[in-house]
This record gives structure tokens, C-alpha cells and sequence, in this order.
């Protein structure tokens, strides 16, 4: 028997003949369902664009109703891309008034669900070419880079309904952080964008807000929270965040009362940069730091810190002293219940979040001005299903459009 070399670079070759023989013998091939299904689609469409044409006219071809309402006026071509493929549909003409068709909006050429998939594929990053290639694989048509860009600008009214909601009273416990970006206005430079994210009564997460500041300043964080409080945010139990001085003083400025944790895993991140001598001690150091965090109670926590520091002290003064300041505010966490101390113990969870979005971004390089950057943030949010509250309202196209012409105008 004759051996037939199925090697990857000799795999499409057969492929081809197997595909010929089987068209040979009248078995359908995937490429020719494929052509079948489309062909079914197309006719669909056509069908539909029929009935309701004939329905709005008041009568159908060759019929005399007393219900009709104009004549026919022959027809035009005009293409619609959907999910399945691109069809060329004939769209039939009235005389005197022009007919608006439920299935597509004036001028519109591709359906909504296509146009979430190319807005997703711009946020996830793909060029030019690949997505091209990608959409002429899957649907026969491809859509350029600039069409599928201007798509994320049809989000702008969402993004203004997200900043716009009253917040309920469900959220316990806040979390804030920021993570860098570049802005090119005048030139290229870098900012840091915000982030809130809230924790309701049943222990779910959503992210209640994010702004672009100029910096980490006291003034842009208080800002931040400003807006929460101003939306109806007006208490919450703990507030985690890294140990800046701006956040502690924007705390205290909107929420005097709400207890303040330190992130310990930013705690412990300071820890392992100021330890002097890192080949020989920092796996030692950090084991034994780690273990403060691990104790069931803060009076244990306590008492393995006093542990910690006079072990090691006298050997790295400089990790030590950078560890003990303001080391308390680490163990917050502890005065409240154990279900909920992983949630508020260090800022991981929004970080989480954040390396998403900085992952997304990054492909970017920069963001021409503060406007594209809230809307790729946002559309990441939306379309990445990165949680945001289920109370923001979603706009129709007709309140999109009036959005817009308002903006213009």
C-alpha cells in the first residue's frame, strides 16, 4: 500500500483532492454548506424585505386592494453584512414615499451583533491584517481598521448614562487604585486613570467609576470620591488601598469614618525593594513576613511583627524601619468579619482588574486625547465583561444618534 504523506505543509494539498472527489460523488462538502446556508440566509432576507414592503404599500404584486397606498417603482441593490456573511439584497421602491424597513436603519450596512464582534476584535487588539483575515474567514467580507475603530465611539452615550447613575446604599467596602497611561495632546505624556470598585452586601464586585487625572494627587482622588458621595455613595465601612498619603487625606476628607486598610501586599512589595542584602536574606525575610498576615487573629499578627522585627532589625535596619511605618493600618482587616477579610485585606482584586485593562491598552502604545481614552477604558469594561453595576442603562440607536448631533451641536 502506498503511503500518503499528511505532513502540515502537504495536509492542504490533500485536502483539496479529498474536497474534489467528494463533489465528484454529490457529497456536501463544509465549504459548499457553507455557500448553502448563506444562499438560505440571503432569501430570508429578501423574503422579509418583500412582506413588509407589500404590507406597507397595502397591497401585494399585480393586486388591486383598496388599501394601497402608492405603486411600485422598481428597486436598487444595496448590501447588509451580517454574522453569517454578506448578502445582496434588491430593495424594492415606492413611487411617492419613501419606506423605513424594520430590518436595517437608513444607510445601515452591517446588523448590530457584527458590529460588537468588530468593536471587540479593535479592543482585543488585532491589526489591520489579522482582522481583516479574521472576517474573511468567518464571513466572506472584512471591515477596515478606521471603520472599526469609529464603532467604539458609539458607546458615548452609555459611558455618559455609567457617570451619570445614582449609586445605591448596597456597597460595604471601596477599593481604590490607579494604573498609568499615555496621552498624546500636545505630546506624549503620562497620566494616571482612577479606579473605584465597590463591593455590595452579598460580596460582589463592580466598578463604580474611573476618571483620567493630571496625577496621584489628594485633589484627583477626592474628586473621585466626591463623585461617588455626590451619586449617593454616602457610607462605607473600609476603604483599601496602597499606602499613599493623597488617598489617606481624600479618605478623611469625604469619608472621616470609614476605617482605612492598607494594602499588605503592597506592604510587602516595599519590603522585598528596601532589603539590602537580597540574595542572602530576602527569601527569609519575606517567608517570615508573609506569615504575619496568615494568623488568625491581629493579637497573633501582632505578636509575629515584634517577632519579625527583632529578628531582623540589627540585619536590615533600612527593610525594617520602611516595615514598621504605619504597619498597623495594614491589620485592619481583622476587625471585621471572616468572610469578608480577603475581600478588603489588600487591593488585589482591582489590580486584577487593572492588568486587564493595562494588557488591553498596551497594544495601543497611547490614546490621542482624554475622550478616546474613556471610551477604549469603557468599551474594555463592556465588552470584556469586566463587572459594572447591572442598573447602568443601555441606549437605543435613536438616542445614540441624538446624543451625538447634540455633542456637534
Amino acid at each position: 500500500m502506498r503511503d500518503i504523506n499528511l505532513s502540515e505543509d502537504n495536509l492542504a494539498v490533500r485536502w483539496q483532492y479529498v474536497n474534489r472527489n467528494l463533489k465528484d460523488i454529490g457529497i456536501i462538502t463544509q465549504d459548499s454548506l457553507e455557500q448553502d446556508m448563506r444562499h438560505v440566509i440571503n432569501g430570508a432576507l429578501q423574503r422579509s424585505i418583500d412582506k413588509e414592503f407589500s404590507e406597507k404599500l397595502g397591497a401585494g404584486w399585480y393586486k388591486r386592494s383598496p388599501r394601497r397606498n402608492d405603486v411600485r417603482c422598481g428597486y436598487y441593490k444595496r448590501t447588509l453584512t451580517t454574522q453569517f456573511g454578506r448578502s445582496v439584497l434588491s430593495i424594492p421602491r415606492a413611487r411617492y414615499t419613501p419606506i423605513q424597513y424594520e430590518l436595517f436603519n437608513a444607510y445601515q450596512r452591517r446588523n448590530k451583533k457584527l458590529d460588537y464582534a468588530v468593536a471587540l476584535s479593535v479592543i482585543l487588539g488585532l491589526s489591520t491584517r489579522k482582522q481583516s483575515k479574521l472576517f474573511h474567514e468567518l464571513i466572506g467580507d472584512s471591515v477596515s481598521h478606521n471603520t472599526a475603530s469609529s464603532l467604539i465611539y458609539h458607546i458615548e452615550g452609555e459611558l455618559t448614562a455609567y457617570r451619570q447613575r445614582p449609586i445605591s446604599r448596597k456597597y460595604k467596602y471601596l477599593i481604590v487604585d490607579g494604573m498609568w497611561v499615555n496621552i498624546k495632546e500636545l505630546q506624549i505624556k503620562n497620566r494616571p486613570v482612577l479606579f473605584a470598585l465597590g463591593i455590595t452586601k452579598d460580596n460582589k464586585m463592580e466598578l463604580l467609576s474611573f476618571k483620567l487625572a493630571k496625577g496621584e494627587t489628594e485633589a484627583e482622588y477626592t474628586a473621585l470620591l466626591n463623585d461617588l458621595y455626590r451619586r449617593g455613595l454616602e457610607e462605607v465601612k473600609c476603604i483599601t488601598a496602597d499606602g499613599s498619603e493623597a488617598i489617606t487625606a481624600a479618605v478623611n476628607m469625604v469619608y472621616p469614618y470609614a476605617r482605612r486598610q492598607y494594602c499588605y501586599t503592597h506592604k510587602l512589595r516595599n519590603l522585598s525593594e528596601n532589603i539590602r542584602h537580597k540574595y542572602k536574606h530576602r527569601k527569609k525575610m519575606m517567608n517570615h513576613a508573609k506569615k504575619i498576615y496568615k494568623e488568625p487573629s491581629k493579637q497573633k499578627a501582632i505578636k509575629r511583627f515584634k517577632r519579625f522585627q527583632r529578628t531582623w532589625r540589627d540585619i536590615e535596619p533600612k527593610a525594617c524601619r520602611n516595615f514598621g511605618n504605619n504597619f498597623i493600618n495594614t491589620l485592619n482587616f481583622y476587625d471585621f468579619p471572616d468572610k469578608d477579610r480577603n475581600l478588603i485585606s489588600t487591593s488585589n482584586h482591582l489590580e486584577r482588574y487593572i492588568e486587564e485593562l493595562r494588557r488591553r491598552t498596551k497594544i495601543q502604545g497611547y490614546f490621542k486625547n482624554e475622550r478616546s481614552l474613556n471610551l477604549w477604558v469603557f468599551g474594555i469594561i463592556k465588552y470584556l465583561n469586566i463587572t459594572i453595576p447591572e442598573d447602568v442603562p443601555v441606549y437605543s440607536i435613536q438616542q445614540e444618534l441624538q446624543y451625538q448631533s447634540a455633542q456637534s451641536s
